[in-house]
């Protein structure tokens, strides 16, 4: 049986074949709250791209290892990175960002379906968790 994060990470793949796939997430997300406008106002969104493509990559790999292993060892230094003390993403953003980030690969991955969306959600969902601890 193929893993909710094999199946990500197959879908992420084609998204990421189309160049403005990211872009296009951020035009979403931005769009999705004043809050969420305001927090990127001083981006630089061609290191920004980078940065979330390979934060995706580390979420998948942590969400096939278990509390402890190596493979989640990343997400506390992406926790503290977005804490109240540092970036202050607030838990409830979370919840916008996934959506945005489905809701564009949806519009991507021209083989999307509703078991892949599941896999997105239960992947990053992992990664989101600890995101959401560390705040």
């Amino acid at each position: 049986m193929t893993s909710p994060a094999s199946v990500f990470v197959t879908s992420l793949k084609r998204c990421l074949a189309k160049p403005d796939f990211l872009r296009h997430f951020y035009e979403r997300f931005m769009a999705s709250s004043d809050e969420v406008k305001a927090k990127f106002a001083n981006t630089n969104f061609t290191t920004q791209v980078k940065v979330l493509e390979q934060s995706l990559f580390v979420m998948a790999v942590a969400a096939e290892g278990q509390a402890g292993s190596v493979a989640r060892a990343a997400l506390p230094r992406l926790a503290e990175r977005h804490d109240r003390h540092h970036l202050d993403i607030r838990p409830e953003l979370y919840d916008l960002w996934l959506d945005c980030l489905v809701a564009a690969a949806r519009d991507n991955d021209e083989q999307f379906t509703d078991e892949i969306e599941q896999a997105w959600r239960t992947t990053l969902a992992v990664g989101i968790a600890e995101l959401r601890a560390g705040y």
